[in-house]
């Protein structure tokens, strides 16, 4: 990419035909379809680089990445002919009752991608479905009613799964979390903000593990009325957090002393967001279920699964498919972008170092940034009062998204959070990502104190 096709902003925020947009949006959607300051313009089109052009004539780098389903940019040519292809040569199909040779392939390849224990695939359309159908996997497989979650995790919007999501925003969990049974929580695990601790760390993050076992097992549930673990090896709503080494393999005790499944909700960090593979991976987890979605689309059409042992699933009752489930074409889109997922890690790796390289000196420079996280191509900026207290600091949050926006920088920021995010796509190019870090290096300059 040419220097004079970066990104540019040649208007105020949305610009008039934007406005314009927005203004007949707000007559026929709900609230949550406008968002806002934090996505201030409309699309008129996506370039080959993985540029966005609004309206209005400004570009923005694209750090969102269809929230990592469009792991490949918007344009994958091998992905959108596979899906041409198998669209023609097959139509549209319910696949869970009339098969094609693609939907069996596209299983054999997960199962091989998968950590040794995993043997099985159960196809769902969303992850949403994917993690109420492993919920129901395990139940049926132990006999046990109960689920043990954590705090600060996100797994989908069904009315029973809000009740197991509940970002750092206030408020979520009024009207679902405290009138669904089924589900016990502990608070979600991390070094930066460890619960029961307060001040600047790094924390003891199997403070989590001694609360679950010396608090939870003994005055809330059971230990032999829980059927499983649901837990995501990176909390990217939350934040891109991620436990350590000693919290896992604490967890892993209490599983096999307690006879408890584990589930990782990998529909985020996943099919090589996250550096390998699987988050699991840098920690070796050995997952009795592992559920993909987002990623795994490619870009093509929605796309998720349930991926399991035999214990789990070889002789399971359980019904999680539909209509929609694994529509040929969509299977071939699939399949198209496993085959660019070795070259997309590499180059993933190749953006965690530059991230790690220009934004992590933002920590020791400025008050206000708390802390900086990358796993691959996914990172997390997070904005406190001061590093001492590491009070959420929403107003800097804020500040420095709008600076980043009006440089060309679009990433996923809202003003009630202060954590900003960055999830583009694996294949970025690597000088559009640096020069991305570079404007906000400069944003940072112009909103925040030294």
């Amino acid at each position: 990419m040419s220097l004079e096709n970066y990104p540019k902003v040649a208007t105020e925020l949305p610009g008039p035909k934007s406005i314009e947009i927005f203004n007949r949006q707000d007559q026929v959607f709900y609230a949550q379809m406008h968002s806002g300051s934090t996505s201030p313009f409309i699309v008129d089109f996506k370039d080959a680089d993985g540029l966005i052009h609004d309206m209005d004539g400004n570009t923005f780098a694209n750090h969102m990445s269809a929230w990592g389903a469009a792991p490949y940019g918007p344009f994958p040519p091998e992905v959108r002919q596979a899906q041409i292809d198998a669209w023609d040569r097959y139509g549209m199909e319910i696949s869970c009752f009339l098969q094609s040779p693609p939907v069996v392939e596209l299983a054999e390849r997960l199962v091989a991608l998968a950590p040794k224990n995993i043997t099985r695939v159960a196809p769902t359309v969303t992850g949403t479905e994917a993690v109420e159908g492993s919920i129901k996997l395990a139940r049926e497989c132990t006999g046990r009613p109960m689920i043990l979650a954590f705090l600060g995790q996100y797994h989908g919007e069904s009315t029973y799964l809000a009740a197991s999501t509940s970002t750092e925003l206030p408020g979520s969990p009024t009207g679902n979390a405290q009138y669904t049974p089924g589900l016990v929580f502990a608070p979600y695990p991390s070094s930066y903000r460890a619960p029961f601790t307060s001040g600047a760390g790094p924390h003891d993050d199997t403070v989590v593990i001694d609360y679950i076992e010396s608090w939870l097992l003994r005055h809330q549930v059971e230990p032999t009325q829980i059927a499983a673990v649901l837990i995501e090896p990176i909390a990217g709503e939350l934040g891109v957090y991620a436990p350590s080494q000693a919290f896992w393999d604490g967890l892993n005790r209490l599983r096999e002393e307690h006879g408890w499944l584990l589930i990782c909700d990998e529909i985020q960090s996943g099919m090589g967001r996250s550096g390998p593979v699987w988050a699991g991976d840098l920690w070796g987890l050995e997952p009795d279920m592992l559920l993909t979605g987002k990623g795994l689309a490619a870009g093509g059409q929605a796309m998720a699964a349930i991926l399991g042992t035999d214990k789990v699933m070889a002789d399971s009752h359980v019904y999680t498919t539909g209509t929609y489930v694994w529509e040929p074409a969509g299977v071939a889109a699939a399949l198209a972008g496993l085959d660019l997922l070795d070259d997309a890690m590499r180059n993933a790796l190749e953006l965690e170092e530059i991230g790690r390289e220009i934004l992590a000196p933002l920590v020791s420079k400025y008050e206000q940034v708390g802390d900086v996280r990358q796993y691959g191509a996914w990172a997390a900026v997070e904005f406190v009062q001061d590093t001492v207290s590491q009070a959420p600091n929403r107003q800097a949050q804020h500040a420095f998204s709008q600076a980043a926006l009006m440089r060309g920088v679009f990433a996923i920021s809202s003003p009630e959070k202060w954590v900003y995010r960055m999830q583009p796509a694996l294949t970025m190019q690597p000088e559009l990502f640096r020069w991305s870090c570079e404007q906000m290096v400069e944003a940072a300059a112009e909103v925040l104190s030294d």
